[in-house]
C-alpha cells in the first residue's frame, strides 16, 4: 500500500471514530435527558395527586366544621324561647333549601347519557353529547317540575354552567367526561315522559347516542359544594 493511501485511510478511520464517539455521546445524553424528564413528570404527577388529597381532606374538615356549627346553632335556638330567632332560623333553612345548599331526597328519575359507538360518518359531532343536549334535557326536567337536579354529583343551581370543553363538559367549574348521570327529584312519570319524549332526545337516540332513564322512589341529591359567594361576586343589590 502506498504511503499516501495509508495516510488517507488512517484519516478516514479517525474521522469515522470521532463521528461514532460523538453519536454515542449524543445518544447517551438524549437518554439521560429523557430519563430526567420522565422523573420530573412523575414527580409532578405525584405532587398533583398529593395536592388533590390535601384539598379533599380540607373539604371534609370544612364540611365537618359546618355541621358542628349548625348543631351548635340548632341547640342554642332550641334552648332559648325566642320566636324571632326561631323564625330567622326557619327562614335561613328555607333559603338554603331553595338555593340548593342542602342535601335533599325524594322520588324522581335517573338519566344516563353516553356517546354513540364509533362508526363511519360524515359528521362525527353527531356521535357525541354536547352542552346544548345537556341544557335541553335540564330544561325539560324543569318544565316537568323538577325540584332538584344534579349532573355527575354536581348540584345544578341558578349560576351553574354547562359548557363543552373538547370531548368533556364543564359543570360548576369541574370537567367531566362521559358517561353523564343526571338525577332529578320530582314526579317520576312527569320527568320521564318530558325527557324521553322530547324531540332532541328522540333525535339523539336515532343517531346512536345512548340515553336511558329510570324512575326511582328515592333519589338523593347532594348540596351545591362550591363557595356560593364566588358565583354572585358581580351582583349588586338594588335597594327598594
Amino acid at each position: 500500500m502506498k504511503k499516501g493511501s495509508w495516510i488517507v485511510n488512517l484519516l478516514l478511520y479517525m474521522i469515522l471514530g470521532i463521528a461514532i464517539a460523538l453519536q454515542f455521546r449524543s445518544t447517551m445524553y438524549s437518554k439521560k435527558e429523557k430519563t430526567a424528564s420522565d422523573l420530573s413528570t412523575e414527580r409532578l404527577i405525584a405532587q398533583i395527586e398529593q395536592e388533590k388529597k390535601i384539598q379533599e381532606d380540607l373539604k371534609l374538615q370544612i364540611e365537618e366544621n359546618n355541621k358542628k356549627k349548625e348543631e351548635y346553632l340548632r341547640s342554642y335556638i332550641a334552648s332559648n324561647d325566642n320566636s324571632k330567632l326561631k323564625d330567622l332560623w326557619d327562614n335561613l333553612n328555607y333559603a338554603k333549601l331553595v338555593a340548593g345548599l342542602t342535601d335533599v331526597q325524594g322520588p324522581g328519575i335517573v338519566i344516563k347519557l353516553d356517546d354513540a359507538k364509533v362508526r363511519k360518518t360524515e359528521d362525527v359531532s353527531l356521535l357525541i353529547i354536547h352542552d346544548a343536549d345537556i341544557r335541553i334535557i335540564l330544561n325539560q326536567l324543569k318544565k316537568a317540575g323538577a325540584q332538584a337536579i344534579s349532573i355527575n354529583g354536581e348540584r345544578i343551581v341558578a349560576t351553574s354552567e354547562q359548557l363543552c370543553a373538547g370531548p368533556t363538559i364543564r359543570i360548576n367549574k369541574e370537567v367531566y367526561s362521559v358517561p353523564y348521570v343526571i338525577e332529578a327529584i320530582g314526579n317520576p312519570d312527569d320527568l320521564y315522559y318530558s325527557v324521553m319524549m322530547s324531540e332532541r332526545v328522540i333525535l339523539m337516540r336515532k343517531q346512536g347516542i345512548q340515553v336511558t332513564a329510570n324512575r326511582s322512589n328515592k333519589v338523593i341529591i347532594k348540596k351545591y359544594s362550591k363557595d356560593p359567594t364566588n358565583q354572585i361576586s358581580r351582583f349588586e343589590v338594588i335597594e327598594q
